[in-house]
């Protein structure tokens, strides 16, 4: 109680990080002082602007706190920016999604694109996965809450993440750090800048990490979940009087054991997966509960999630005459490879082996802004082309007609036939095949009971009786290959016009165009399906919906491997849409100011890349056609009421608005039991947001944050059954997954002066959440119950800045909660989680030169 009551108290002073980022006003400042000067900031993409000058709800995080906090990763943003939330589910690379006040778009489908825009030095990235490789030395990150799509390139519907980090110096530095904590954590970086003539300048980072994995593979001993990244960038500052031009080159890659659901409940068919494993000498689930972090996976299926990246970027900015021109022009390559064991368990059902994808990006960005009497206007256009690739491989494991039948035979067993029926013959003669068993029609006369049908090819010979015919060990998805091109061009101008000495009034309006192409090739293996297509695999389903056992079919052509789709199609769709933004900012004091806002964004449609996306006819469905994988595009429209307030004399700020967000069309993937689908539904979003800091004595900074926030669904999301009824994926009314009512945030800093030249750092922070579902499939059996996650730095630093030595701790007081949950495919009743990270705790040594 007493850590939520400090948070609590916190959240009233609670955070806008405020030191300057501009390198000159760091220099001047006092190395053993902190100080809350305004963080510049990007918000409207004018030069000079603080967070304090503008009307956006927006969170600037400085350098010193950002590495108090040991924020190295786009992740780790979410301990001290409380309106941010970020899940990870089975792949960091591409399973990463992130929200601002609830609204997010997450899956594991790279045909979705996220809600939440982030850009790393102005360069949009199209995936929030491709934005989570190690970062360099940060100079700050902003954070701008609600719609976005006036400025910021594109699907910034829910906000934007702008990471900025440090440039070219002329003056001559070099720093070199190491570091080693628990889990054999062990990093090192080095970096070098200064000039190489007059008016050149470059700079060059080198970074490297490595972590063993927290969670256990009982079966095999791997460890899951590590680290291990290489980060290579170099930079060159070219200035000529009002012209300067920054080039940034990169290099990262990734090449890591992750990521792991862990079993949190054993449904019905728990017991076949661990009959299964057994025959193998293996456990089908850990011994252990989710906090154990133990998993028990198929040691014979490897686990990867590797990456490999680079990019270039220019910035060049200029004066025509009293016009500002800013260009940016990007490049980037990313290319990830996955393997995973998909059915979360020690049975070898199914795995993923070799899915990549690839995702190749163009963007050119051009601003022209200047101001003419009481007018600041800005003009600007974007352009984006993207070439992504998607090659899918889930396949049928060693072990998949096994549970299959011992599915089939659990799920047929009555008072008459005790042992159950089933469906591939892998039980051997002893268990009875479900056609024989059953009145069954061979020949269409009427009569129940005729002889056994001819035996199905591959088929064991000598066995008594008909049989489905098995899945194949390596079948399923062989090579299901997505393409899709993006062209995407928009137009915007943001302008605003200072009315009187006190009101400003600021109008935006934004063009967008863009045009998407698919083209897919499919290729799977799967004999059941297409013996479903036969005249006697009709017959089959007919006896297995009269036993109400239709599921059973799903066991052996699941949609995701379902061969009725193999072949290759396209489709193409464009759109065109305007949003923008109106406001009116009003200085009731030089040190007050409140506005008004109206801001309508916009993210675009898209198609869905899985083969289970399509509908089939088998299941009461019209069959594969590429609009099947269409979704529609997303808009909101949001209105904002806020505040910006300074006491110098307390020297302290407290920011503040409050929000109504309407979403239409709200883009979520579900699985609907036969197949996964997109659907769009309808959302509302509201709530109030606080942000404050305050130095009540010299040496200490205390800042934090305080986030409401009401995300609902606005009705039932349904899907038709086929048969006359529909069913409820999500209940209307209820809070969205991994959205907290209440989050706190606080942090407080302490530098204390042991002598003219030695300087002690204390640091501490921690966020709260209160309770919330992990997913809607799993609501009120996986929920997060409320917890604080806790984090601190211990540090000593010379006052002329040649050498600091810290140790640090994240979340030091090793609370349990769930990143993410699902239910198990093909595993009814079975739930699974993504833990969060465990304490994780090390040093730090860091020379300058």
């Amino acid at each position: 109680m007493s850590l939520c009551a400090s948070v609590g108290f916190a959240a009233l002073m609670s955070s806008q990080m405020f030191t300057a980022s501009a390198q000159d006003a760091e220099e001047e400042a006092d190395n053993s002082q902190r100080r809350l000067n305004a963080v510049v900031v990007e918000a409207t993409r004018r030069a000079g602007t603080t967070v304090q000058d503008v009307p956006v709800s927006v969170t600037a995080f400085d350098a010193s706190l950002l590495e108090d906090t040991g924020v190295a990763r786009l992740n780790d943003i979410e301990q001290i920016a409380p309106s941010v939330q970020i899940a990870q589910t089975e792949s960091a690379a591409s399973g990463t999604s992130i929200s601002i006040r609830g609204i997010g778009t997450g899956s594991n489908n790279p045909g979705f694109e996220p809600a939440v825009g982030v850009l790393i030095d102005g360069v949009y990235r199209t995936r929030t996965g491709i934005a989570l490789s190690e970062l360099p030395e940060l100079r700050s990150i902003e954070v701008l809450r609600g719609p976005q799509g006036t400025l910021f390139g594109r699907n910034t519907s829910a906000g934007v993440v702008s990471i900025n980090t440090a440039g070219p110096q002329f003056d001559p530095e070099a720093t070199l750090g190491v570091s080693g904590g628990n889990y054999g954590m062990y990093a090192a970086e080095a970096m070098v800048t200064g000039p190489i003539a007059d008016n050149i300048a470059t700079r060059v980072d080198l970074k490297y990490r490595q972590r063993d994995g927290y969670i256990d593979d009982v079966n095999s001993g791997r460890e899951l979940n590590n680290l291990n990244r290489v980060l290579m960038r170099g930079q060159m500052l070219f200035e000529e009087g009002d012209a300067s031009l920054r080039v940034i080159a990169d290099y990262g890659q990734t090449d890591e054991d992750c990521c792991i659901g862990v079993n949190l409940l054993q449904g019905p068919t728990g017991a076949a997966v661990s009959t299964a494993a057994a025959f193998a000498g293996l456990q089908g689930f850990a011994n252990a509960r989710p906090e154990d972090l133990k998993v028990a996976l198929s040691p014979n299926r490897d686990i990867r999630d590797d990456v490999e990246e680079w990019g270039i970027s220019g910035e060049y900015k200029n004066q025509l005459g009293t016009i500002s021109l800013t260009s940016i022009t990007s490049y980037r390559d990313w290319q990830a490879d996955r393997a995973q064991d998909v059915d979360f368990s020690g049975i070898d059902r199914a795995y993923r082996d070799g899915t990549d994808i690839t995702d190749k990006v163009f963007t050119q960005e051009v601003r022209l802004q200047d101001n003419w009497g009481d007018l600041d206007w800005l003009v600007g256009g974007f352009y984006m082309n993207e070439e992504l690739g998607y090659t899918d491989t889930i396949r049928t494991g060693s072990q998949a007609n096994l549970y299959t039948d011992l599915i089939s035979a659990g799920a047929t067993a009555n008072p008459l036939v005790p042992t159950g029926f089933q469906l591939t013959g892998s039980l051997g003669p002893a268990v009875p095949s479900l056609f024989v068993s059953l009145p069954f029609d061979a020949n269409g006369d009427g009569v129940a009971g005729d002889p056994a049908l001819r035996i199905a090819p591959g088929v064991p010979a000598g066995l008594p009786s008909y049989f489905i015919p098995g899945l194949v060990d390596g079948g399923g998805q062989n090579s299901d290959v997505f393409e899709v091109k993006t062209n995407a061009a928009a137009l915007f101008t943001h302008n605003e016009y200072t009315v009187t000495d006190r009101l400003t009034a600021t109008a935006g309006l934004r063009l967008n165009y863009e045009e998407k192409e698919i083209t897919y090739d499919l290729t799977s293996i799967a004999p059941a399906c297409d013996f479903f297509f036969s005249a006697d695999g009709q017959s089959v389903l007919q006896q297995l919906g009269a036993i109400n056992a239709l599921d059973l079919a799903l066991l052996s052509c699941n949609p995701a491997i379902n061969s009725e789709y193999n072949g290759s199609d396209s489709d193409s769709f464009d759109e065109t849409n305007l949003s923008g933004t109106a406001k009116l900012a009003y200085d009731f004091t030089d040190d007050f100011m409140a506005y008004v806002s109206y801001s309508r964004g916009f993210k675009s449609g898209g198609y869905n890349l899985d083969r289970s996306g399509f509908d089939s006819v088998l299941f009461g469905g019209n069959g594969a056609q590429p609009t099947d994988l269409q979704f529609d595009s997303e808009t909101v429209d949001s209105y904002e009421l806020g505040w910006k307030s300074s006491f110098d004399a307390l020297n302290a700020t407290l920011n503040g608005a409050i929000f109504f967000q309407d979403v239409q069309d709200f883009q979520e993937n579900f699985f609907t039991g036969t197949n996964f689908r997109v659907i769009n539904s309808d959302v509302e979003s509201y709530g109030l947001e606080l942000d404050a800091s305050i130095i009540p004595a010299d040496g200490l900074t205390i800042q934090g944050g305080y986030a409401y926030t009401k995300a609902e669904r606005q009705g039932d999301v349904i899907v038709p059954l086929g048969n006359g009824q529909n069913q409820i994926l999500a209940q209307g009314g209820t809070q969205l997954s991994l959205t907290p009512e209440h989050v706190l945030t606080a942090s407080g800093t302490y530098l204390y002066d042991i002598s003219p030249n030695l300087t002690a750092l204390f640091h501490l922070n921690a966020r709260y959440n209160s309770e919330h579902i992990t997913s809607a499939a799993t609501a009120g059996i996986a929920d997060n119950d409320a917890y604080t996650l806790v984090g601190g730095r211990i540090g000593l630093q010379t006052a002329d800045g040649k050498w600091e030595f810290s140790i640090f701790g994240e979340n030091i007081t090793d609370e349990y909660y769930n990143l993410a949950s699902f239910a198990v495919p093909e595993q009814t009743g079975t739930i699974a989680v993504y833990p969060g990270i465990p304490t994780m705790y090390g040093a730090e040594l860091k020379v300058n030169f």
